[in-house]
This record gives C-alpha cells, structure tokens and sequence, in this order.
C-alpha cells in the first residue's frame, strides 16, 4: 500500500470503544488516551458505550476497541466471536505495553483482523487459543479446515510464552512428581506476584495473502535463543526452556520465526488446505528483530504489515485467462449506455506527445471527447487522484516512474484498485508484457496500435466499469433498505436492557442470544408481563429466512396482542393466532411457536406448543434436566388445529432454556449434531464449573459458536430464565 504521505489527508474517524461488564471506566481511559492504544495522529473524538452482557452491544455498530473486565471470565471472552470489534483489551492495573503499543494504527492503515491482550493472571485460567481460533472463522479470516491444525499451534505456543515468557519458570529436565508439584506451587506464586500476573500478553491475526494468515504471539518476560536450526529436529528440550513445544509448532506451522530477542512468537500457516508441513523456522539475535520473508514485520503490535496482497489478486499473465483480452460478439447498449460511455474520462498516459495526440485522435473520432493526458509516471498518478478517470491508457515504457510503478501505485490504493488499465507496449519479450499483468494491468494492446482493435478494448472495458457503477449502486440502494428493514425488525426482539429489566421484577436472570442467518430472519421471541405473579414468554419460528420470513414475523407481531385474546391460556391463545394467521399467510407457509407463562407464585410453567422445539426444564445442580414435549400442529396449516396447554413445576431451583432448531439441527465441526444427550453433556459441564450458572444462554452460545461452521444456514435464538438467588447481583 503506500505510504500515507502519498494520499490525500483522511477525515478523523470517531472512535467507539466498548466496556464491558465492570472493566474500568478509569483504565480504559487512561488506555484510550494514552500511548498505548492510538497512534498520535490517529486520536480523535472518542465515545464510550457501557453494556452489561455481550448482547447490549448491536451488532451492526462497530467498535474500535473492546475493554473487557480485569480478571476476565469465560463469559466475557466469548465477546471475541461475538462483539463487532477487532481489539480486545483486559482493563487491569499495571498494564503498560511498552514497545507494543500502540495496539491500533491509525485508519486507513493496515489493521488486526484480531487481536487479545490479556494479563497474565487472567490468560493462565483461560480457553484463548480457542475462542481465538473461533473468532477468526466467524470473521471469515480462517477456513474451518485449518482451524484444529490452528488451535493447537496457537495453545502450544501461547502456553510456552505464557509460562517461560511472563512467568520466567523453567521446565527443562526430567518431570518428576516432585518437580511437578514445585511447579506447581511456582506457578501459583508467580500468577499472585504483580511482577509477573500484571504482564500483559498480547494474541494477534491478520491475513497475509488470499491463502495465508499470520499470528503473534507478544509476552513481556525475558526472552530466550531459540536454538539453532540444525538442532531443531531432535530438540530434547534441554537446551531451552522452550524446546519442549517448538517441534510440535514447527510441524504445523509454514514458518517460524521469533524476534524481540524471544519475546514474540511469529507464526504463519498457509489456509489453502489443512495441511502444512513447510516447518521452516527463521530468526533473529537476541534483542533485534528478524527480516520478514514479505512485507515489514511489525515491531509493535499495533503496526501490522501492509494488507496490499490482500487487497488486490494477481492477475493472469495471460491476456486470454483474464476474459478481457478476447472481445466478444454483444448485443449494441441502448442510448442512455451510449451516452453514459461517451461522457466517461479516460486518461492516455505516454511520454511522447505524438503517441497521446494518435490515441486521442482516435478516441475522439469515435465520440469520446472527456479526455486527460499525463506524460509520465508521477504525472499519471496525479491526475488520477486529481481527476478519477474511468479508464486508463497506459504507456509501459516511460521516464522515471515507469507503466509497471503505476499499476503497483494504483492497485494498493483502495481508492483506484478497480479503475481498468489498458497497458500500451512495444516489447516482444513475453517477459515484459506478462509482468503488466501481474502488477495489475487489466488489458494490453501491443503498439503501433490498431484504431479498431483500440476502441474495442476502450469500448467493452467502459461498459463493463459502467454496469460495475449501476450495479453498485443497485447494490447499495438495496442494502440500505435492508438495514432499515433489519433494525424495524430488531425492535420486535427485546433489547437485554429491557428483558433484564423485566426479569429481576419477576425475581429471575433472564438471558439471550438472537442471532440472524442473513440480512433477515424469522425468528423473533418476546416477553409479555401479565399481572405481578405472571409472566408470558413466546418464541417464533416461521419457515425459512429472508425477506419473505422476516415479512411473516411483522404479520404475526401485528396479530400477536389484539384485545379479545386470551393471553391467560396458552393453548386457546394458539389457536386465536392460528386462525388468523391461516387466513393470511401463502400455501406452503407456516410457523412453529411456543408460548408459555411463568407462574412465579404457583411455581409452575404453563405452555403450549405449535411444533416448536422442545422447552428444557433443569436443576442448577447440573444432574437433572427434562425435555418437555414440544409437538403440536405448525400455526398457518390448518383451522382445524387444536393446542393442549401443558403444565411443569418452576422452583426456584430450576432454570427454563428455549431455543430455535439451528441449536440442534446445525451439523458440528465433527459432523455430528447437538442430541438430547450431548446437549445435556454440555449443560452440565457448563453449570457445574465455578459460575457456570452465571450466564447459561451466553455460556451454551459460546459453545455453539466454537463447534459449529462459521455460516449458519438458519437463524438462531436462545433464551435461559433462571430464578434469582437472594444473594445473586442485578
């Protein structure tokens, strides 16, 4: 990409940092407004927004930063699938990043796709290499192929510099039971001692290429001399503190590399197919930094290599496999084309006026009179920024900086990386005229210049920048109404503000997670208190997903509180709603729902069922758990439907879990699904760890998330209400 005194001063973007739970308000600004954040000139006018769960923070807002709570729990490391931001930061005393920070360049500058920065003492106890890897396949950074090679390099290294790098203990040696229990007591020592728990250690990920990514692993202890390369395929782990890992990592990985005298892992993977066997491992002195194999490396966490591979493929050496160089037979544009093609601006770039004045001659006698001209390289790039010509006409051979330069110049630049180039050249070495193509020519003509095959090369490559405007432009008109459509139809879903609210005036912790498959969905739940002992919960289903789902969830909503309802009983509720549903909605469209009543006094659920998934009722002891029965006719098939209201004890020592079929009908990273038993496998494990009980709907969404692919065919909700112990905070 170049440099950022080549272009045009950016407008200052606001910032939007996050705090989540009790992290600091004091820290995060200290943080924020310090060195170790933002760059100097990437300061700028900076919002905080507090949420209590994870679901208070939308996701279609974007978030510069995320504050997580100091001494951060699992609930809360789930933020890092889920949350809508790249910088995840734990607000703790005494973290000073030093020669890391800062974390985040300025904008528009080369970003993390993820990065955690965690202390010490909060790391140790933690599943990051999990979550981590997670968080990148939902962020469409990582194949789920590669992801359990991934977790296993990032856990084994993340572990070594956690141990041998913050925490400075020395496992070299034979692993007696004695040792192992002085470790042991080292390791509890260390993670109480300021001195080393309040190290930070930073987990970054970017994509390097269109097939690769790159972590970094940051600690700050003392380092270590990797070994020398001859020596790596028998490390016994004698010689290093951190031999016992390194051969494992070097299998995994593509290549290797440790820099900040070994106080950062640097690993790449290649994510074009599961399996890596490179295992080239390079590195530096101690105390200098190693020669990155592509673009700089960062010394920093916050300054990662240039995105510039990314950003735009190499293209085809071949005029023909590119599909540009042939001109195929197309039926004539209709007048609004034709003038739309004759008002478009196309720069000739050639360092003889003679050459420039042949091709505007051409070009004019054909109609195209919006002309610009630039004589050299620098010139060129000028009066594109100056001018955004829709079309480019390059001469490859010029003085100072040549066609190839400014093919470079332009394809790393966002701005201009689609604007097409059609090279002009006198060479006969196939070399030359195929290098154009991998610096990002979209076309070439070879001089002297045939008018007719000139102007059709102009001519089909303006139409086709033509119908890529007018499709763009279709494109963000729809998206626009998309959004508008997706946050009416968010209203119909609670906001966790609200539904807490509501649950601590009943007596219980309610929580949830709402999850749309595209643009659009067709679930939708709700609460609905009915008197001060009762309260009525619903969750939707309709058939499908999409515009025409979503249409179906405001036909409901809209029928959902007519006055003459009995809300009271849920299977005459049903059937209302069926009925005027059937009326309404197309052959072949139908819903399935539950809706249930919290009787608090009574201690009882009452509900009924219109095919809808089966309510799980279990004991906070994690032993017991009872799938009620879910069945009933779908709303919308028949009038004749008749729902049986259904009735189940609710004590205090229980908790309610409803949930849509993506839960269970979504296929796993294994292949298999979530079934009745695995589910309560995981329930289980999840209510009987420390605080397990905490956060049940969070807590089995972020088990979700990092068992499942990264796209979800269908929507997913998942609600738990959990009756509130006497001593149980807000």
């Amino acid at each position: 990409m170049p440099s950022s005194t080549e272009l045009p001063r950016q407008t200052q973007m606001a910032h939007r940092v996050a705090i989540a739970g009790n992290a600091s308000l004091e820290i995060a600004k200290r943080i924020t407004f310090g060195p170790d954040l933002f760059a100097p000139e990437d300061v700028a006018k900076t919002s905080f927004m507090h949420g209590g769960g994870i679901e208070d923070f939308p996701r279609e807002l974007r978030y510069q930063a995320c504050f997580l709570p100091s001494l951060v729990t699992p609930d809360w490391l789930g933020a890092l699938p889920r949350l809508n931001c790249n910088y995840f930061i734990e607000a703790f005393d005494g973290l000073e990043l030093g020669d890391l920070s800062p974390l985040r360049c300025p904008c528009p500058g080369p970003q993390w796709d993820l990065l955690a920065c965690l202390s010490t003492q909060s790391a140790y106890h933690l599943p990051i290499a999990r979550k981590f890897v997670t968080a990148l396949r939902r962020r469409n950074v990582l194949h789920d192929k590669i992801a359990p090679t991934l977790e296993i390099a990032v856990q084994e290294a993340f572990s070594n510099s956690l141990m041998h790098g913050n925490m400075e203990i020395d496992t070299t040696g034979h692993l007696s039971m004695e040792k192992f229990n002085a470790l042991e007591q080292t390791t509890r020592d260390r993670l109480a001692d300021p001195a080393y728990g309040n190290r930070a250690i930073i987990l970054a990920a970017r994509q390097i290429e269109a097939s690769g990514i790159e972590i970094f692993i940051h600690d700050q202890g003392r380092g270590f001399s990797p070994p020398e390369l001859a020596k790596m395929s028998t490390m016994p782990g004698s010689d290093s503190t951190f031999g016992r890992g390194l051969s494992l990592i070097k299998t995994l990985c593509h290549d290797l590399e440790f820099e900040r005298g070994g106080r950062t892992i640097r690993m790449r993977f290649s994510t074009a197919s599961a399996t890596n066997n490179a295992g080239q491992v390079n590195h530096a002195p101690p105390g200098s930094t190693s020669t990155p194999p592509a673009s700089a490396s960062p010394t920093s966490a916050a300054a990662p290599p240039s995105h510039q591979q990314t950003k735009t493929g190499v293209k085809s050496a071949n005029p023909q496999a590119t599909g540009q160089a042939s001109m195929p037979t197309r039926a004539l544009p209709n007048p609004h084309e034709i003038d739309a093609l004759h008002q478009a601006c196309i720069l000739v770039a050639d360092d003889t006026m003679i050459s420039r004045e042949i091709v505007a001659s051409y070009l004019r006698a054909e109609g195209f009179t919006n002309l610009l001209f630039a004589r050299d390289g620098n010139d060129t790039l000028n009066q594109v920024r100056r001018n955004q010509p829709d079309l480019i006409i390059l001469d490859i051979i010029m003085p100072g900086m040549d066609g190839y330069g400014v093919c470079k110049n332009l394809r790393n630049d966002p701005a201009y990386a689609d604007i097409p180039i059609i090279a002009q050249t006198a060479l006969e070495e196939n070399e030359g005229r195929t290098r154009i193509f991998q610096d990002g020519a979209t076309d070439l003509i070879l001089k002297p210049l045939n008018k007719s095959e000139l102007l059709a090369r102009v001519r089909i490559h303006l139409e086709h920048r033509i119908l890529v405007k007018q499709l763009r432009a279709y494109r963000d008109r729809t998206q626009s109404e998309l959004v508008l459509a997706h946050d009416m139809q968010a209203m119909l879903v609670p906001r966790p503000d609200y539904y807490r609210a509501v649950g601590r005036d009943y007596g219980l912790s309610i929580s949830a997670t709402f999850q749309m498959s595209s643009e659009l969905g067709g679930d939708i739940w709700g609460l609905a208190p009915l008197d001060a002992d009762r309260l009525a919960i619903y969750l939707v289903d309709f058939a499908g997903h999409g515009i025409g789902a979503a249409l179906n969830t405001f036909r409901l909503h809209s029928l959902m509180w007519s006055e003459g309802e009995d809300l009271h009983n849920p299977g005459s509720y049903l059937e209302a709603l069926n009925l005027q549903l059937k009326r309404l909605l197309p052959v072949g469209q139908y819903a399935t729902m539950l809706y249930g009543i919290i009787d608090r006094k009574q201690a009882l659920f009452r509900y009924a069922c219109a095919a809808s998934t089966s309510p799980i009722i279990g004991k906070n002891n994690g032993r017991d758990f009872e799938f009620l029965d879910g069945s009933g006719v779908p709303l919308g098939i028949t009038n004749e439907a008749r729902y049986e209201t259904r009735e189940t004890p609710f004590s205090d020592d229980c908790f309610l879990m409803l949930y849509s079929d993506a839960l269970i009908e979504t296929a796993l990273n294994d292949g298999n699904m979530l079934d009745p038993d695995r589910l309560c496998d995981v329930l289980r494990n999840i209510i009987m760890r420390p605080g397990g009980n905490g956060d049940l709907a969070s807590q089995v969404t972020d088990y979700f998330y990092d068992h499942t692919p990264r796209e979800l065919n269908d929507d997913f909700t998942l609600i738990t209400l959990q009756p509130r112990m006497p001593d149980q905070k807000p």
